[in-house]
């Protein structure tokens, strides 16, 4: 690029995550000055710049809910204002916003570089059919570099950014997963790793997000790693979200599992490491997908030994028999994991099976047995939580083997 005296640099005006002005040198940032409604316009003329917009236009954005005296006016001292906050960054006395056939725009004969055009403009590029590999890895890395956050973050409520945010954030996460396709065909874990983790930090609720960073651990090598990963992923969705782990995600627990075991032909190695690391009392914990298999291994031997097993279900409501509110919900899940832990016995097996909900196993019980031992869960729970208002239900079925 050309930045000899005679071709000044382009402007550069960033509005993906933080919102900033730099020109050759000089910035003038939102965080700086606070005048959020000034931010707000000039936002709302950088993004429209190529479309004529009324005065109108500009009063139904700025006080879409009020009824101003003289809205003309407001308008004209509000612009003067944003003129003055400009003023910094106008090292060539450059004119930012002109009058143009009676409303105002964005001078679009400066040479500006504005991140949302570049970020869309490279985002298409890397996503082209036409372009080489390598290529698109070089689009794909300009295209997240310049998405440092959502669009206008501190104006997320307004109106009109509600919908380029969403468009904006939803482009850079689907460009992300597609360039994290591209790189696990060079095995190129690290660029996986770091761009993955920038991208959790925007959208820290996608779970195809996570078992892409989970799986990248485990192709390095690093199940410790995915491991703790996987664990958070599963405390995030429970507790913000209050849903179950995906097919998915679970699938990738058992890979977890399955990698950290080398070969071994010591059987008192073995069986030391199939021991519990400490002796503990009460029922056996586990994710859901352990659950599964632990349920088909515990039915297959009741159906060929003649026993009885029965399959649980405990549910949390609130007292409109609602599933309760995420910060209630989060605690009582809590409390009722201690009950059950003080209820059960040693052979029992437990998982969390939603947001709101745990499943049991219990083997060699009668219905009626089974009924009291659901009963003693929930008697313990409210003594130690007296003052809860929550309400605990449970359903309570044999196991049945299809032969």
């Amino acid at each position: 690029m050309d930045f000899s005296p005679n071709k000044q640099p382009p402007i550069q005006i960033s509005m993906l995550g933080n919102f900033e002005i730099y020109n050759d040198g000089t910035k003038i940032e939102e965080t700086v000055n606070r005048s959020k409604k000034m931010w707000n316009l000039l936002g709302y003329i950088i993004t429209y710049r190529n479309k004529h917009l009324s005065q109108t236009d500009y009063i139904d954005m700025l006080w879409p809910d009020e009824d101003s005296a003289n809205p003309v006016n407001a308008l004209k001292t509000l612009l003067s204002r944003l003129r003055h906050l400009l003023e910094p960054v106008a090292v060539h006395n450059e004119n930012f916003i002109i009058s143009s056939q009676g409303s105002y725009q964005w001078n679009n004969h400066l040479n500006c570089m504005i991140d949302i055009e570049e970020f869309e403009k490279f985002c298409q590029k890397a996503n082209g059919t036409t372009v080489s590999e390598e290529n698109r890895i070089l689009f794909y890395k300009k295209a997240l570099d310049l998405y440092k956050g959502d669009f206008m973050t501190k104006h997320a409520t307004e109106l009109w950014v509600i919908p380029l945010s969403t468009y904006y954030h939803n482009l850079y996460i689907d460009t992300a997963k597609n360039f994290f396709s591209l790189l696990r065909k060079f095995n190129d874990y690290e660029t996986i790793e770091y761009y993955c983790s920038k991208a959790l930090q925007i959208e820290r609720f996608d779970e195809t997000l996570h078992c892409i960073f989970i799986q990248n651990m485990i192709d390095q090598g690093n199940s410790f790693a995915a491991l703790n990963h996987y664990e958070q992923t599963t405390d995030l969705l429970y507790i913000n979200l209050g849903v179950k782990p995906s097919k998915e995600l679970r699938s990738l627990y058992l890979n977890i599992i399955r990698t950290q075991k080398t070969l071994e032909t010591d059987l008192n190695i073995i069986q030391n490491d199939l021991k519990e690391a400490e002796f503990k009392m009460g029922p056996f914990f586990c994710e859901y997908c352990i659950f599964q298999e632990t349920y088909r291994l515990i039915a297959r031997q009741a159906s060929r030994e003649g026993r009885s097993v029965y399959l649980c279900l405990l549910t949390v409501y609130d007292s409109n028999d609602e599933i309760p509110s995420l910060n209630k919900l989060d605690a009582a899940m809590k409390r009722l994991e201690n009950a059950i832990n003080a209820s059960l016995r040693r052979g029992d097996v437990v998982s969390r099976y939603s947001g709101a909900q745990y499943v049991i196993l219990l083997p060699n019980i009668t219905y009626e047995d089974g009924g009291m031992v659901m009963e003693r869960i929930i008697k313990q729970y409210y003594q130690a939580n007296r003052r809860s208002i929550l309400r605990l239900k449970y359903k309570l079925e044999q196991i049945v083997i299809d032969e």
